[in-house]
């Protein structure tokens, strides 16, 4: 498969949580403070990561969790005596069981966990076992199962007491797409069109060799789904084709529109008296937000805390570890 088809994939998988759906009301995106501070350039967080060992082979792919804080005098300023922190915390939407076991156990020191969702404000939280709707739903599952991962889906707690909704509505985010001229053929197109021109410049890795697909498509048991997830995880980190796609000064419904759904929110938080908040989204979204966190909200990141999400050790590997 040529990888800009690949890539353009999943992108879209590692973008979006479906729900199917419908709701009520239209939003409008979350607009800057008007008293925000313009700071220099810095340079942005990473939220996704690839890990190898000493040979060059891929031992993990992680995500991070990077937490944003206010400084005292800003709080002071606030009338906050403790200062406020957010904190992002990106996520991939198939991965271990492990990985959304820890994640489930932090969550429970946060104030207010905002999580994403294309649900009516009204609807009924996900619960584990639950089907998801729609085609990228079904394809998601059928990653999970040919990966041998988790779906988030069915592994995290949304019932928990904490968890907020901050997404737009399925009606939201079609008036959305509609506003913005966009279908999911476009998106589609438009991440093709750029993962295609990165490959052109030599800004991304080479296409799946015949050699690789047939080791996959032919193998078995658990070497097969690690094999896969290494080939998977090799495109999966190239998260600059969706920045380039999707962000900028044009953006997206995809992510520009969810996310300013999700800073909405993330001020109702801060307005209810909320101090440690989480904002548990995809991978993707995650360069906006530290953007918009840093210019319109006043907050500074600190150093990412890195969470395992799939294992790409081979069976062999462990073998000889252990």
């Amino acid at each position: 498969m040529h990888r800009p088809a690949l890539a353009a994939l999943l992108a879209l998988f590692a973008t979006f949580v479906p729900a199917g759906e419908r709701g009520l009301r239209a939003a409008e995106p979350a607009q800057p403070r008007p008293d925000r501070q313009i700071q220099a350039p810095q340079p942005r967080s990473e939220f996704l990561r690839l890990v190898r060992d000493d040979d060059g082979a891929a031992v993990s792919l992680d995500t991070a969790i990077v937490e944003y804080r206010e400084t005292a005098d800003i709080a002071a300023q606030a009338g906050r005596r403790r200062p406020l922190q957010v904190d992002l915390v990106a996520a991939v939407h198939v991965g271990g069981a492990g990985y959304y076991a820890t994640l489930d156990r932090l969550f429970a020191d946060y104030d207010a966990v905002l999580y994403e969702l294309v649900a009516p404000p009204n609807a009924r939280v996900p619960k584990p076992g639950r089907k998801p709707a729609g085609a990228i739903g079904s394809a998601q599952q059928s990653l999970k199962q040919m990966l041998g991962l988790e779906f988030q889906l069915e592994r995290i707690d949304y019932a928990a007491d904490n968890f907020v909704h901050a997404d737009l509505s399925p009606k939201e985010f079609d008036a959305a797409m509609a506003k913005r001229g966009e279908s999911w053929w476009s998106m589609f197109t438009k991440l093709m069109r750029e993962s295609m021109a990165r490959a052109d410049r030599g800004e991304a890795a080479g296409d799946v060799s015949f050699g690789e697909l047939f080791g996959i498509l032919f193998g078995s048991g658990p070497e097969r789904q690690v094999r896969l997830r290494r080939m998977m995880a090799e495109q999966f980190t190239d998260m600059d084709v969706l920045t380039a796609a999707f962000g900028g000064e044009e953006g997206s419904t995809l992510i520009t529109d969810r996310n300013a759904a999700a800073l909405d929110v993330l001020g109702d938080e801060i307005a209810k008296g909320r101090r440690r908040i989480a904002i548990f989204y995809g991978a993707a979204h995650m360069d906006d937000f530290d953007e918009r966190l840093r210019e319109d909200f006043g907050l500074q990141p600190g150093e990412p805390e890195w969470l395992e999400a799939w294992d790409l050790r081979t069976p062999a590997a462990d073998a000889a570890r252990n």
